[in-house]
């Protein structure tokens, strides 16, 4: 899930906020969350083997002492159907624009800006029609298993899973591709300009909740309500404002509702269960997770399985290098 805009928002009112290329040193010893699909997407939309981006994922974090906690989501909220039938349809309609220029790619005779152009726009569409099969969910799962590493499945999104361990200090930070996980309150957030691994020392963005809410002297109740004005998947095919807009409409008026009455937005139950599910107001550890992943949790570390690994050494990690593997091999 996104907010729309969020990016752009954050550039242009708390620009000083933002830290580029972080220094990884700082999260020695820590533990970070991840939300894992959305990486796993970006991996198959780069035609990569996902395997093999998650054995140079672990070995990274391990390579810097971090111990990572995957994330799966679970079953999709109600509130969230508009939006994923929008997702559905445009992966429809970029899977045919993909064919198209595929075949033109192949057969038509380009020079060389106009190949870059076509392969810059399929580029957008792989993102766009990136899909992971269930088969391919439960192979991501059985190398973490192999691996030793940790990882949860969520009842629900694992954005809200993410979000409670960080909100209660059970983890040092969240690594993801979307800033929404701001909107829900994770105060440390690291994310990828594009592919990058943990510790690369450029490509990625560090994002301070604190810091962000101080430069604009914001409540985190009105940070919220601006992203639900900007709009988020919870309140797909409802009014939207740009992000200046929505900022300034939180910044003059005293509450979510006043705003709503004041640009004549109708539906307004929709943006107030919209906060409350950014929030968390409703959550319980029940609907987070089932019983069985609160006792892996509690339960903690699993061993490395190493003929397992052994086996998709041999089917998917040729290319991974020697030092990488052993880094599999070796909780360190």
């Amino acid at each position: 899930m996104g907010i729309r805009g969020l990016t752009g928002w954050i550039q242009w009112a708390a620009p000083d906020t933002i830290v580029k290329n972080p220094s990884w040193e700082q999260w020695k010893g820590k533990t970070i969350g991840i939300d894992i699909l959305g990486f796993l997407y970006k991996a198959k939309a780069q035609r990569q083997s996902t395997i093999l981006f998650l054995a140079k994922m672990i070995a990274a974090y391990r390579r810097l002492g971090i111990t990572p906690i995957p994330i799966y989501d679970g079953r999709p909220p109600d509130e969230k159907r508009d939006a994923l039938k929008l997702r559905a349809a445009l992966r429809v309609d970029s899977d045919e624009k993909k064919k198209i220029l595929e075949y033109d790619l192949e057969t038509i005779p380009m020079s060389d800006v106009q190949k870059s152009v076509v392969l810059t726009e399929l580029k957008v569409l792989n993102n766009n029609t990136s899909y992971l099969t269930s088969e391919e969910r439960d192979q991501t799962k059985q190398f973490f298993y192999a691996c030793g590493v940790l990882f949860l499945n969520a009842s629900g999104e694992a954005d809200n899973v993410l979000a409670y361990f960080a909100k209660r200090g059970l983890i040092d930070a969240v690594v993801s591709n979307d800033l929404d996980l701001l909107a829900r309150g994770v105060e440390t957030l690291l994310v990828p300009e594009s592919y990058a691994l943990p510790g690369d020392a450029s490509g990625w963005i560090q994002y301070s909740l604190s810091g962000i809410l101080k430069a604009v002297e914001f409540s985190y109740t009105q940070f919220v309500e601006m992203c639900v004005l900007m709009g988020c998947d919870y309140t797909s095919g409802q009014v939207s404002l740009k992000y200046k807009s929505a900022y300034w409409a939180v910044k003059y008026r005293p509450s979510l509702s006043s705003s709503l009455k004041k640009l004549e937005i109708t539906n307004h139950q929709i943006y107030y269960k919209a906060v409350d599910m950014l929030i968390g107001k409703d959550e319980t550890v029940d609907t987070l997770m089932g019983e069985k992943q609160w006792t892996r949790w509690a339960t903690g570390t699993l061993p490395i399985e190493k003929e397992t690994l052994d086996t998709f050494h041999g089917a998917y990690l040729t290319r991974l290098s020697d030092k990488d593997y052993e880094l599999l091999c070796d909780k360190c």
